[in-house]
């Protein structure tokens, strides 16, 4: 990964307003989670709450993809950051006037957020490919993601020590003014307009641009393979994060907290760790190859991550230090390739999908794949509970490694297109006497 990227303007400006964002919101999710505990002591409610905010998500994704397609990305994106500072402004008041804040409000903050994330995402999916070149899209993404990991490894102790001394009072006001400076970065940032806003907005125009870009994935084999993939990877492999690796570290090994949080900060650190080498990888393998080895590196992982928890490898030692150490190596290892694949991902989709057809592709995107999250925690939630944790996780293993080798020819075909094309972009440049 290479740093330059860091001293142009457009760039540092939309990095450092989601990182501001970024971590108001993960401590604002950190320090509701324990809010709600300590007024109801139930993780239900607060599961509840997580429950509800998805929903917004499914049902209006795809159709946000539209409008954000349609009107001045750089407003909308301005507009919303600093309307999501005003709603939780709204409700520092409240907290200010009532001593507190009832489930009902949590509800209605939680669901309102949720809303407007429904369309900030597809807005934000087409910027940074249009503020820097196609071949810095790797390091682009590379730089966001090692900007977002860290925020993500500061934000729950930041959290933790504000929680304790001041309240979520005070970490709502946080959250609030993080909003409103990203939202005033973001005004400074030159953004191309590729808006594509019909003369008359009917629904007949609505439908036929949502179609357009329905039309565009199915078309567009790369991008279908993505998605269909992505499904899949959510619903077996989100789990394991999600519910296993708590389940074996709390339930079979018996890990203490402290040792539970080291973990999860290894995990954290190797995320950290994959922008830097992502790019000399990407180059060398292209994307379609570089994204099969990378799952079927993951399934692999999954698969020896499966003998951890099992009776033979516990039965070798007195002892569960060297079974918390193995766990601690494979999901180092776990973290590091899951967040090249991430990068990978974004990286493809950007080379593919148009900038006008962004909105509309990556909100199908995102909706489809969060969709397979759910399921996939209900599927294997009950899983755990009735068969043993080496075989829910072999099970996710099996399935991303037959899933990927199914994909293996598709995406192998896709970089090759992809270099004839570009063989052939050169050959008329040449033709055209360009240099």
């Amino acid at each position: 990964m290479k740093m330059y990227l860091v001293k142009q303007r457009d760039f540092s400006l939309l990095i450092f307003g989601k990182l501001v964002s970024s971590i108001g919101s993960q401590m604002q999710g950190f320090a509701l989670s324990l809010y709600v505990l300590s007024i109801t002591g139930s993780a239900t409610k607060f599961a509840s709450v997580l429950a509800i905010t998805i929903i917004p998500r499914l049902i209006l994704g795809p159709i946000a993809g539209v409008f954000a397609d349609w009107f001045d990305k750089k407003k909308m994106m301005v507009a919303l950051d600093i309307l999501s500072g005003i709603i939780i402004g709204i409700f520092v008041l409240i907290y200010r006037i009532t001593g507190g804040l009832d489930m009902t409000h949590i509800y209605i903050l939680s669901i309102t957020l949720s809303l407007i994330g429904v369309i900030f995402q597809p807005v934000t999916s087409s910027i940074l490919p249009s503020i820097i070149k196609k071949e810095e899209l790797v390091d682009g993404n590379g730089l966001s993601s090692f900007v977002m990991d860290l925020g993500n490894l500061l934000s729950p102790a930041l959290a933790g020590i504000l929680m304790g001394s001041y309240g979520l009072y005070v970490i709502l006001i946080i959250n609030s003014i993080s909003f409103i400076l990203s939202g005033i970065s973001e005004a400074f940032i030159r953004i191309p307009k590729i808006n594509s806003k019909p003369e008359n907005i009917t629904i007949k125009s609505f439908r036929n641009d949502f179609k357009d870009g329905i039309t565009f994935i199915k078309n567009k084999k790369l991008i279908l393979n993505i998605i269909l993939l992505c499904l899949v990877i959510n619903f077996a492999y989100n789990p394991v994060f999600s519910i296993g690796l708590t389940y074996i570290s709390k339930q079979v090994l018996m890990v203490s907290d402290f040792q539970y949080g080291l973990m999860e900060s290894m995990l954290v650190v190797s995320m950290l760790i994959a922008p830097f080498i992502c790019s000399s990888m990407y180059n060398k393998f292209k994307g379609g190859k570089m994204y099969f080895y990378i799952i079927l590196f993951s399934g692999i992982l999954l698969g020896i991550l499966s003998l951890v928890p099992s009776n033979f490898y516990l039965n070798l030692f007195d002892n569960n230090f060297i079974p918390y150490v193995s766990i601690i190596v494979i999901t180092f290892f776990i973290g590091l390739i899951t967040s090249l694949a991430n990068i990978t991902m974004n990286t493809m989709f950007q080379e593919q999908v148009p900038l006008n057809l962004m909105g509309r592709v990556s909100s199908v995107m995102g909706a489809v794949c969060m969709a397979a999250i759910p399921f996939g925690q209900m599927v294997f939630g009950y899983m755990y509970d009735k068969v043993s944790a080496s075989i829910c996780i072999l099970i996710s293993s099996i399935i991303l490694i037959i899933t990927i080798l199914l994909f293996r020819k598709s995406l192998f075909n896709c970089d090759n297109e992809n270099e004839i094309k570009n063989e052939l972009s050169e050959t008329i440049g040449l033709n055209n006497g360009e240099i």
